[in-house]
């Protein structure tokens, strides 16, 4: 039966807007016929072409022709993105009381709006968005399978509105109140292709959110267009990353540390590493944790812990620690930065201890360490090890000759910024041995300070370096050493002391001309 166009005087309550950027033809009309079969009739349809091709806007205009709801059409030349899109058609609804929107390869069931605006009203005013589930379909429009997809969807979803400071839980099925909209102040196009999530979180200060266990729409993955086929997946989840720093720095949630956790397919250990580090004593922290493109379920053990200090930064490929840490590095809010593998953990007096110490010492003092205790992976238990204390030094070359790397690692923020963080590569190798890189580029112009005390563990176990490896770690330190004597002005004779892949002593007379042969293999 033919639906007839509301009256002139019924005032739609909802406002819909739909981006149109380049898009497929059948998918603009599926989704504009969606729109049209919808049971709720009391919404406007504002459509934004945003630059599109000329195919797709006359695409627009032709299935736009077959509405019968009230329906606006803004055409430009430019494209301006989603959120500048979203903004202008939002302008042309002010008369509504709910505002959603939806993408142009998107399929939405009769009652996605009708349950949508249900909720909402019986939710009350102190709601501000209510959301649902959705189903994944493909660039063909089949349903992508999944045993226990809605059981699984649930779980990730349906979370409390302060934990989309760790990860964007909303999907494409939503629906806020346009007096929220404003107060929060719209969408910010600084953020395009995050930029849900940048405004869900200024507008989740402002009330709650509600849920809806039901899947209203089916969001297609895959499309020729879609920006999450044409834009690289670690460049959006950086871009997330960043959106969530910048929204803490606005609110002045700058910490006096931040504890970078670098970890690649560390998901039997992370888990104690993160405890260890929300069990501490001094709680002025954030816990960036760099998911170095694990292929493990190492993402599903950071996202176990709801803290709020946590601040996941996820890198699509592998890129080594070294430049996992950088990455971490420029989501650093903190004054000092502390170094934590994955495997390890602290003493829950740690931060404490380094905070209370580094603040005592002249500026000259760029890197904190303690003692470190060591533990054997023995299948599903731990053996006891050594302790081994750290040292400390007199000038840059007893740095070297001492070979010693320190635990855990407490470094001024602004020191590192300085070096322009860890050093990556040695030459065109990946480099393993960046700490000691690190110590030998501060050792220049800096000095250390020593805590007698343990405050770390650190683990071992037969992941943590191959034979082959051993033999590549022991080149790059002799050769980093080589590099830094050089840096220094000291060309002398070099003999090096090793103990299986480690170097652990280095003895040469400064002022002495540099001969190849007299270094021992």
């Amino acid at each position: 039966m033919e639906r007839k166009k509301p009256e002139r005087n019924n005032e739609p309550s909802v406002g819909v807007v739909l981006p149109v950027y380049n898009q497929k033809n059948e998918y603009l009309a599926e989704c504009l016929k969606s729109i049209e079969a919808q049971e709720f009739r009391g919404f406007k349809l504002v459509i934004v072409i945003d630059g599109a091709n000329r195919e797709t806007a006359e695409a627009v205009y032709e299935a736009a022709g077959n509405l019968t709801v009230p329906c606006e059409i803004i055409k430009r030349d430019k494209n301006k993105g989603i959120a500048f899109s979203l903004n202008e058609g939002f302008a042309r609804l002010g008369n509504c009381s709910y505002l959603t929107w939806v993408s142009s390869d998107n399929i939405h069931y009769p009652r996605f709006l009708d349950t949508l605006v249900r909720e909402m009203q019986v939710a009350g005013k102190d709601f501000v968005l209510v959301y649902s589930l959705f189903r994944i379909i493909n660039s063909e429009g089949d349903g992508v399978p999944e045993r226990g997809y809605a059981y699984k969807m649930t779980y990730l979803m349906d979370k409390p509105r302060e934990f989309i400071l760790r990860h964007n839980f909303i999907g494409p099925s939503f629906l806020f109140r346009r007096d929220a909209y404003t107060k929060a102040g719209g969408y910010d196009p600084k953020y395009e292709k995050v930029e849900d999530y940048e405004f869900w979180l200024r507008l989740f200060e402002l009330g709650e959110i509600r849920f809806i266990p039901e899947a209203l729409m089916n969001y297609r993955v895959g499309g020729e267009f879609a920006y999450t086929t044409t834009t690289p997946r670690e460049q959006i989840l950086l871009k997330m990353a960043r959106a969530g720093v910048d929204h803490r720095e606005r609110n002045g949630d700058k910490p006096k540390v931040t504890v970078l956790l670098s970890a690649y397919n560390q998901e039997k250990f992370i888990e104690k590493a993160i405890g260890s580090v929300l069990a501490q004593t001094f709680t002025d922290f954030h816990l960036v944790v760099i998911n170095d493109g694990s292929t493990d379920n190492t993402p599903d053990r950071v996202n176990r812990f709801s803290d709020s200090r946590i601040i996941l930064v996820e890198l699509a490929k592998n890129r080594g620690k070294p430049g996992a840490m950088n990455a971490g590095l420029k989501f650093a809010l903190g004054d000092y930065i502390l170094d934590l593998d994955a495997d390890d953990w602290l003493e829950p007096e740690t931060l404490e201890v380094m905070v209370r110490e580094m603040e005592s010492l002249p500026e000259s003092v760029a890197m904190v360490y303690a003692n470190r205790k060591i533990w054997y992976q023995r299948g599903d238990s731990l053996e006891e090890g050594a302790v081994y204390p750290g040292l400390n030094y007199t000038d840059k070359y007893e740095v070297v000759k001492k070979m010693k790397t320190h635990c855990p690692r407490f470094y001024r923020k602004n020191v590192l910024m300085s070096v322009g963080g860890w050093q990556t590569k040695l030459f065109t190798e990946n480099i393993m041995a960046e700490d000691l890189a690190m110590m030998l580029r501060l050792a220049e112009h800096y000095q250390f300070h020593w805590i007698n005390r343990v405050l770390y563990h650190q683990r071992r176990h037969e992941s943590n370096m191959s034979k082959t490896a051993e033999k590549k770690f022991q080149a790059q330190v002799k050769c980093l050493v080589k590099e830094a004597l050089k840096r220094w002005g000291c060309e002398c004779n070099l003999v090096f002391k090793t103990e299986g892949p480690w170097v652990t002593e280095v003895a040469f007379s400064p002022g002495k001309s540099m001969s190849r042969d007299s270094e021992k293999k």
